[in-house]
């Protein structure tokens, strides 16, 4: 074990004799980025899932596995680097169940166990081939209260954007939640204290509009989506006249810090009432439903910061016209690759991760693994939305991995429609799908 840029690491042979190793090393190493005790020991139990199915279901010829752990400020995770894929990983679906009369998935109980264990996970096959999986925890974080008391702040004459300390960030989520309907917030906003961290930690940004005493009149978020690419959350104005040339303000003063970083656009979607849309350009629209499933349009827009120099990005036949008429609308130069499934071999299941977000009623679903069940895969979400109410479900693809097309006819056939397309949000571009809510 050794501490290597901010990251401790454990190698070790696949035996089970390592295993109170393997689960000493994650418990301490979670406990020091600072879980709580019942946080440490989920994700210590995902880990010791993970290690003992290894150790019975796979064979290695790549040397020791590879274990890395890191603090990521509001969250702790545990990086499996595998060298190997002969293991089934459809138990990390959110729709994997297991038959007890079935020894085969008997076999799967502790991946279902390791991926009900944490909050968040990924998959993916590095460049040198490794496989890694990484599982992350969160730490627990109380929410505003339901009944915020509402806080009050004066109309500024000539603020200043500067960036706000820490106490003020949770005094921003306050005035957010005492101003806005919570539909129309960014969820960061409703745990001032996980905002505080993830600022601190480095993953957001934030400019506030303040007075000369100190008084908040407005704030905006941003951070970093994808390599190239910024998603901002705002501007957000508190007790300013209407219109205030706050909005406008903080826009160019996020727009100004974003153009000094390597990422070259911004994007915003579901910007709240006020959004200067003028600095920006539209790239389409979803429907956000409500209890009643009555729907209301929530607008996507993004604006280039330099010169968009091309890129390639791999398409299904079935999204190729939807795909080139987006390109020419939004003058985007580049190679398309037309790529499907030729008879390779997939491996037998796929994985898909789901992103909840219950208080609005939405998911959002992104491959994680392909799979010769992609089809049925997201049927099988389809399905389990349904049963917990979930109207307003989304499915994210990436065209700049290939691997991703297997999913399009599955997603066409079973009644999602693609929305708009977010220039460099992931690995490539990223092509947003909406399920017809009609069609559940």
């Amino acid at each position: 074990m050794r501490r290597e840029s901010g990251k401790l690491l454990l190698s070790v042979d696949a035996e089970e004799v390592f295993l109170p190793v393997v689960t000493a090393f994650v418990e301490k190493a979670a406990s020091c980025f600072g879980l709580r005790t019942d946080e440490s020991l989920r994700l210590t139990l995902a880990a010791e899932e993970v290690f003992i199915y290894l150790c019975r279901k796979t064979t290695y010829s790549g040397g020791p596995l590879q274990i890395a752990c890191s603090n990521g400020g509001y969250f702790a995770q545990a990086v499996f680097s595998l060298p190997t894929d002969s293991f089934d990983l459809k138990a990390f679906n959110v729709t994997a169940a297991i038959s007890l009369e079935d020894d085969a998935e008997l076999d799967s109980m502790g991946l279902v166990i390791a991926s009900r264990s944490v909050d968040r996970f990924t998959l993916g096959r590095e460049k040198g081939g490794e496989l890694r999986l990484t599982l992350i925890k969160e730490k627990s974080y109380p929410p505003l209260p339901s009944q915020v008391e509402p806080a009050v702040t004066a109309a500024l004459s000539r603020p200043i954007l500067r960036s706000p300390a820490p106490e003020e960030i949770k005094f921003i989520s306050r005035l957010a939640v005492s101003y806005y309907d919570t539909c129309a917030l960014s969820d960061i906003l409703l745990h001032p204290g996980k905002l505080t961290d993830m600022i601190t930690a480095g993953e957001y940004d934030c400019l506030a509009a303040a007075g000369e005493s100190g008084e908040i009149g407005g704030a905006i978020f941003w951070r970093r989506l994808g390599e190239n690419m910024v998603e901002c959350f705002g501007p957000y104005v508190f007790n300013q006249p209407t219109p205030s040339a706050i909005s406008e303000d903080l826009v160019d003063g996020c727009i100004g810090a974003v153009a000094r970083s390597t990422a070259v656009g911004i994007i915003n979607i579901g910007p709240p009432p006020g959004f200067p849309g003028g600095r920006f350009e539209l790239l389409g629209t979803f429907d956000s439903y409500g209890p009643d499933r009555t729907s209301t349009a929530v607008e996507a827009w993004f604006r280039m910061l330099s010169e968009d120099t091309g890129a390639t990005v791999w398409v299904h036949p079935d999204l190729d016209a939807f795909i080139r008429r987006e390109y020419a609308r939004l003058v985007l130069p580049r190679e398309i690759r037309v790529d499907r499934p030729s008879g390779e071999t997939l491996p037998h299941h796929s994985v898909l991760c789901a992103e909840f977000d219950r208080p609005r009623g939405r998911v959002t679903l992104r491959p994680m693994w392909p799979g010769a069940d992609a089809a049925e895969n997201i049927m099988r979400h389809l399905k389990l939305m349904k049963t917990e109410n979930i109207p307003d479900i989304h499915f994210a693809v990436d065209l700049g991995q290939a691997w991703q097309t297997v999913f399009i006819p599955g997603l066409l056939g079973s009644g999602f429609e693609p929305r708009f397309v977010l220039p460099y949000a992931g690995k490539g571009d990223v092509v947003v799908f909406q399920h017809g809510v009609n069609r559940q």
